[in-house]
């Protein structure tokens, strides 16, 4: 074939991948591909585009790695191999690449774009701040400034993130995405009715996505205007009938204003139309569910079982209900029946753990934990499931992992510099914990009966109370693992390390008749709670809190430890210890505490 004609045809399948069709662009060009890559490396590169776009990630990463190799200095291609590279999971090559294609192409955005979105899916954020702010210096841009909001919101840097928003706005006034950006960095610092007034802009022009919609109905239903929310919600789901973020927040609504088991009647409607979507059979359950309306949910999913029987989530789903509906046994057959399903995949055996136990069954329990943390030895929720099953065979083995005497320690903490005593102290931390409840804690995401969560890390809060109350908790931390001894054969202690990090930390309040059901931290090693605020004329055990009560009843697994809760003090403990709060009974005020998570450095 003649070289004019080969040419033609690289040109063709050029055209059609970027109408596409890859496929069809594969077809035209393989015949030729062997004639042409010698004597034009673009027929290489093209060939790599083919197979990304088709998701073959292997072969799109040879002819791409080709394509370089025979073009040293064309940062385009550099560019393409990175990105392939980065969806192969390969990210630190990928970092290395994308910063090549930046030394040939200093001054496209696109790559260095690129290279901070790589950084920030490896969980390098400080990195990738980094090269956002390298960014911003190199090409002041819209798109740079957008790029180090990114970064700075994922790291709950509210205010600087809105900023940034701000700054990149002003670069490109009319840009739709950067004006929502904008619209959720106002609505992330509480500056509600600025943050509706921006999406009700956005939205007279065009609800063009369930973000978009979802923003603006969360805000609105924020400022108590939530029947202009549920509308918005509604006819929302009308346009996007599979979204589950949408039923989730609608059902919710509905759920809270009182619709009852009707509360997914609008999801259920749309599960009629698409009877085969598993999907919407269990978005309809977890909302029923999360209502309070579990037989319901049971019955929701068994629909979805007639339609799709050998659906191992639906199986799980439905094991899992049967269980919290006091019916383990009967559980623990489609729980079964899923792990065969799925091969005995990790995940199946984990769902099975608690129903395992709740039927009594703690021998193979144990067998399975013990398995599974072979491959994940630090998963706090499986060293509790193993240290239940233990408890429940009478194993001494259980006093060692639940050595309350040794793990659970109570510190009070001296006021910080600055504060008269601790009362004084403790009274300003309350009135900024309250103010970030009125802000953070978003009535459709609170799970706390009576109660309510932050739902931001406070790690990064320019605060000065509580800054102040982070440096006074610093010696009690340091006490508590100087005090511990590294042993090996031991899933906590193993882990002590001189140096730490927070890894996370947030606000609980509850209220008259308010509990936290037992729960533990599963990426955590320690935990803690700290008191700012109790309710005066608390009886007997309200509001304390309570160890080694599994999330869900287990006979003669209750409660074997307490601690009376005092303003000023911080409570430690390993992570994988089931803890909870007794339930405040007619004593007025508020328990109000800190917790965090530490994780050795």
């Amino acid at each position: 074939m003649k070289v004019r004609e080969s040419s033609a045809l690289a040109i063709a399948a050029r055209e059609l991948l970027n109408n596409g069709d890859a496929i069809g662009a594969e077809r035209v060009l393989s015949p030729i591909f062997n004639e042409l890559r010698t004597e034009d490396v673009s027929v290489t590169h093209l060939m790599g585009l083919i197979m990304k776009a088709q998701g073959k990630m292997e072969q799109a990463e040879r002819y791409l790695r080709s394509a370089v190799a025979h073009s040293l200095k064309d940062g385009t291609y550099y560019n393409d191999l990175a990105v392939v590279l980065q969806q192969r999971a390969k990210y630190d090559e990928a970092a290395r690449i994308f910063r090549a294609a930046i030394a040939l192409m200093p001054g496209v955005e696109v790559v260095r774009s690129n290279l901070v979105r790589c950084l920030m899916v490896a969980g390098k954020v400080q990195e990738a701040e980094r090269e956002a702010r390298n960014f911003v210096s190199a090409m002041p841009c819209a798109e740079a400034w957008n790029m180090l909001a990114t970064v700075q919101r994922a790291q709950e840097r509210r205010e600087e993130a809105l900023a940034s928003a701000e700054k990149a706005l002003s670069y490109a006034p009319k840009d739709r995405i950067l004006r929502q950006n904008y619209a959720v960095g106002l609505d992330r610092v509480g500056r509600l009715d600025d943050a509706i007034a921006r999406y009700e802009e956005l939205a007279q022009e065009s609800m063009e996505s369930p973000e978009l919609t979802l923003n603006f109905a969360r805000a609105l239903y924020a400022r108590r205007r939530k029947q202009d929310a549920e509308t918005v919600l509604t006819e929302a789901v009308k346009h996007w009938p599979t979204s589950a973020a949408l039923h989730a927040s609608l059902a919710r609504m509905r759920a809270l204003r009182g619709e009852g088991e009707a509360c997914t009647a609008i999801l259920e409607g749309v599960i009629a139309q698409r009877p085969r979507d598993h999907a919407l059979y269990l978005l309809c359950a977890d909302s029923l569910h999360r209502a309070g309306f579990t037989a319901k949910a049971e019955r929701i999913v068994q629909e979805g079982l007639r339609r799709l029987p050998d659906a191992p989530a639906l199986l799980t789903a439905l094991g899992i209900l049967q269980d919290e509906l006091d019916r383990p046994a009967e559980g623990l057959k489609y729980l079964r029946r899923s792990l065969a399903l799925t091969g005995g995949a990790a995940v199946s055996q984990r769902n099975m753990l608690s129903t395992l136990l709740r039927a009594g069954e703690p021998d193979e329990a144990l067998r399975m934990t013990r398995a599974l943390r072979k491959a994940d030895p630090n998963e706090q929720y499986l060293i509790a499931t193993e240290a239940t099953a233990l408890r429940m065979l009478g194993d001494p083995a259980y006093n060692v992992l639940y050595d309350y005497g040794r793990f659970v320690r109570a510190y009070e903490i001296a006021p910080p510099r600055g504060f008269f005593n601790s009362e004084n102290f403790n009274a300003s931390l309350a009135d900024c914990l309250r103010a970030m409840h009125r802000t953070w804690a978003h009535p459709l995401d609170q799970v706390i009966n009576d109660g309510s969560v932050t739902n931001r890390s406070l790690l990064t809060v320019e605060e000065p109370n509580l800054k102040a109350w982070f440096g006074a908790i610093d010696e009690a931390i340091g006490a508590y693992i100087g005090a511990l001894s590294a042993e090996e054969d031991h899933p906590f202690t193993r882990r002590r390390r001189d140096h730490f990090r927070f890894s996370g930390c947030w606000s609980l309040r509850l209220t008259k008749g308010g509990v936290q059901a037992p729960h533990v931290h599963d990426a955590g090693w320690i935990s803690s709670a700290y008191y700012a605020a109790l309710p005066n004329g608390a009886k007997g055990r309200d509001g304390w809190l309570k160890f080694g009560e599994p999330s869900r009843p287990i006979k003669g697994c209750g409660v074997d430890h307490v601690v009376e809760p005092k303003v000023g003090m911080l409570v430690l403990f390993p992570s994988y210890i089931w803890h909870g709060t007794y339930p405040f009974g007619a004593a007025a005020g508020e328990r109000l505490s800190l917790a965090f998570d530490l994780i050795p450095a």
